[in-house]
């Protein structure tokens, strides 16, 4: 090869190396961030406190086809049981809204939702077997939404409420989806027993309305009602 073909070759051999350089650069660079500002974290939150009002309204609807719920039922000696966690997952949804409203409000934002509508299919049948199931489908859709909603919201506390509550709808969701699926049902001291006289057994299913105590309201973590179980006996 002659010198000035290795010229050549190098002055390529150089160019390429800049052009490899240059591109490189230009992908690896991050792009300039998108200006967020926590007013962005109000059509998220404002989502999530419509579908909880939501889910109250479905859960008055679930209680209502319980009640009138007859023998004629193939699990009607489980009625109390049912409606007694209906009414317990159906008052942590209530708190649910209660702070996600508070938490709009300390953005400035404004509680406009509405109160809910019942989110029951048109052609629903009416049994306690299909309350089950409608309250399951509800809440494994809950804990999607939670988990989406994560995704985009800008301030920490809000990330942090949104984790913490869709926590506690995953698990609304195992428990019910066990039952809906006949994998676990509930003992035989709750048989033909009223749903007044089973709230006490029902709060033992999900025991709080948040995963990590927030904002004043207890989580998992109290260690005052509910300390780690003792291992080491």
């Amino acid at each position: 090869m002659t010198e000035e073909l290795s010229r050549r070759a190098a002055l390529r051999r150089a160019t390429a190396a800049a052009s490899l350089g240059l591109a490189t650069g230009l992908l690896t660079r991050a792009s300039p961030a998108l200006a967020l500002s926590p007013q962005d974290d109000l059509a998220p939150l404002k989502a999530l406190l419509t579908a909880e009002r939501n889910a109250i309204k479905t859960y008055d609807a679930a209680v209502s086809v319980l009640d009138a719920a007859t023998p004629a039922d193939p699990l009607f000696p489980f009625q109390g049981i049912v409606k007694a966690i209906a009414l317990h997952f159906r008052q942590q949804h209530i708190e649910h809204a209660e702070r996600l409203a508070r938490y709009i409000t300390r953005l400035a934002g404004i509680d406009d939702v509405g109160e809910g509508a019942a989110q029951v299919p048109a052609d629903f049948v009416p049994g306690i077997k299909n309350v089950i199931d409608l309250a399951t489908n509800a809440e494994k859709a809950a804990a999607i939404s939670y988990t989406d909603a994560q995704k985009s919201l800008v301030l920490a506390d809000n990330a942090e409420l949104a984790a913490t509550i869709g926590a506690v709808e995953s698990q609304h969701f195992v428990v019910l989806n066990l039952a809906a699926s006949g994998f676990v049902t509930p003992p035989a001291s709750t048989v033909n027993q009223p749903a007044d006289a089973l709230t006490a057994v029902a709060a033992r299913f999900v025991p709080r309305s948040f995963a990590v105590t927030v904002d004043g309201a207890p989580g998992l973590d109290d260690e005052t009602d509910l300390p780690f179980y003792d291992v080491t006996r």
